[in-house]
């Protein structure tokens, strides 16, 4: 079984092999705000670079911006919108 801390760093892995030659294009968002754990899996938020350090608008990117990794497996799989409104994995009641 993975800690959330494991699984934050193959999340962090995950986009890096995803995008690439951009990986320093995207990162990891939020101080644990977009970090959560719901049933099997974990669920990071993630957002470009340029947001993160100005959180100026016109480099936020949209859509859905979530990777899950399941707790037992370490499977890092990128959520469509779909997804990302089923699960909700960011609401807290």
């Amino acid at each position: 079984m993975y800690t959330m801390d494991q699984a934050e760093r193959l999340a962090a892995e995950a986009l890096r092999q995803k995008f690439g030659e951009w990986s320093d294009q995207v990162a990891l968002f939020g101080n644990g705000e977009f970090a959560t754990e719901k049933g099997d899996f974990f669920y990071f938020g993630f957002q470009s670079v340029k947001y993160i350090e100005t959180r100026d608008d016109k480099y936020f990117s949209y859509g859905p911006n979530c990777i899950s990794v399941h707790s037992q497996t370490g499977e890092c799989r990128f959520l469509d919108i779909h997804e990302v409104l089923a699960v909700e994995p960011f609401k807290t009641d």
